[in-house]
């Protein structure tokens, strides 16, 4: 019996132009990689000290965590519940873990894990940004000003008798009085009481009304293909990016009662790898926001960092 020869056909037709400018998959894009305008947004965070030396261990070398000078051997960290109820990605919620960094003495927050239930928002987050973002079921629901949120995933692990074996986070926070709005004043700054002067520190007025800007950082790593010089293939992108996150329309409240935790598990650690000491204050953020991936740049590049 013959094998019969495999003739080529047509050679392919698709432009260049056509899958390099655009998102997976060119032919239905999954997002629009320019902007991404959020409005209607609840914004719940919760400050909490954590291990600094458990914290060191999750940031690459480049970063440095901000002390806490009253809590020896602490380090910040936020637990955010986020409902965005209009985006160009479609609605979503999610959930933010973050700890208080510097790169080149200007702060940020770092982020190892991030979680929301919308495929457009973790494709877009971890494409572009480097965000670790996983699917998860999140909810978040307010009692006049009592915000309670919570956030679950399936499990590949042993079920138990617990019905709630799949928890991984969950926050309590009551709205307080307003601290201040977004735009900020353009002939002032505003003094905050204590926490939250550290929680969100003002910009000094520039004659001109601004947004807030919230900036973090994240590890953006792509897998290469193939065995590599080592028997593996390595990371084809190793990048620290930093993302400016400008809140244009807002009121901002204290969370006068706030409580927090974070359940580990075998697949989603990061309760044990960051865990909750104290509370340090909390917040609520209602407004709108908006981010351009063309703001977003290189801090680091750790690929180039480590090879040399």
């Amino acid at each position: 019996m013959t094998t019969p020869a495999i003739e080529p056909g047509l050679t392919g037709t698709l432009p260049p132009e056509e899958y390099t400018t655009k998102t997976m998959p060119h032919w239905g894009q999954t997002y629009d990689g320019a902007m991404a305008a959020y409005k209607g947004m609840d914004y719940v965070s919760v400050a909490f000290a954590t291990d600094a030396e458990k914290a060191a261990a999750l940031i690459p070398k480049e970063l440095e965590l901000i002390a806490i000078p009253a809590l020896p051997g602490m380090a910040s960290a936020n637990l955010v519940f986020a409902k965005y109820r209009e985006c160009d990605l479609g609605p979503y919620m999610e959930v933010i873990i973050s700890i208080a960094v510097l790169h080149q003495g200007r702060p940020y927050g770092y982020v190892p894990a991030i979680y929301v239930d919308n495929d457009a928002a973790l494709l877009a987050g971890r494409e572009l940004g480097g965000y670790p973002k996983k699917m998860a079921r999140i909810t978040m629901r307010n009692y006049g000003n009592l915000f309670l949120s919570q956030m679950s995933r399936g499990s590949i692990q042993t079920k138990t008798v617990d019905p709630n074996f799949n928890d991984l986070a969950s926050s309590s926070v009551t709205k307080g009085d307003k601290l201040f709005s977004v735009p900020l004043p353009a002939d002032r700054t505003d003094d905050l009481p204590y926490p939250y002067n550290l929680l969100l520190p003002l910009p000094p007025s520039t004659g001109e009304p601004q947004d807030y800007v919230l900036p973090t950082v994240a590890l953006k790593r792509f897998p290469g293909v193939g065995p590599g010089p080592n028997g593996h293939a390595g990371a084809e992108v190793l990048q620290l990016v930093g993302t400016p996150w400008h809140i244009t329309q807002a009121d901002v409240y204290a969370g006068d009662v706030a409580s927090m935790e974070i359940y580990p598990s075998e697949e989603d650690p990061i309760g044990r790898l960051l865990p909750c000491n104290a509370v340090l204050g909390a917040f609520v953020l209602q407004g709108s926001m908006y981010t351009k991936s063309d703001e977003w740049m290189v801090l680091e590049d750790l690929k180039k960092n480590n090879s040399a």
